[in-house]
């Protein structure tokens, strides 16, 4: 009888120190994938492409963005070479492309129709700066980060 209990009580304690052992694991899985909240100081500046791109975020919530891919044939714009760009005004809010990091997305009306667009910037916050990439470009186009010069 006493070898039951004894047993019992071991077989209870490995459970339960298994099931604790699992519990600390997962939540250190979770806790790895939560991402940093971005910041206006995060964002503001003048992002410069590497197909010379260029996008002026500015604090007040407005942009101007130079040579952007079109983000799609459905945002209004002409389907000739000229117009597989957008040079213009645009507003941003800091949102989530699916699927990707947090960034923010610009809205802007189509020059052809006046259709509203958006155009995400999926950001990177890294030690020696804030790189990006808009999801329309090839891959091997990027933006970097520079603080200033938001005329």
């Amino acid at each position: 009888m006493r070898t039951d209990r004894r047993r019992i009580l071991c077989w209870f304690m490995g459970v339960t120190t298994l099931f604790l052992a699992l519990m600390v694991a997962l939540l250190i899985y979770l806790g790895n994938d939560r991402e940093d909240r971005l910041a206006i100081a995060d964002v503001a500046g003048v992002w410069q492409g590497s197909d010379g791109g260029r996008l002026t975020v500015r604090a007040d919530g407005s942009a101007d963005l130079e040579r952007i891919t079109r983000p799609g044939p459905d945002c209004g714009q002409s389907t000739d070479a000229a117009g597989r760009s957008y040079t213009g005004p645009a507003t941003w809010v800091f949102d989530t492309y699916p699927d990707e990091r947090p960034g923010i997305r610009f809205d802007y009306q189509g020059p052809a129709t006046a259709k509203p667009c958006k155009l995400y910037l999926v950001v990177f916050s890294l030690e020696d700066g804030a790189k990006g990439f808009l999801p329309q470009d090839p891959s091997d186009v990027s933006y970097v980060r520079s603080p200033g010069q938001q005329n």
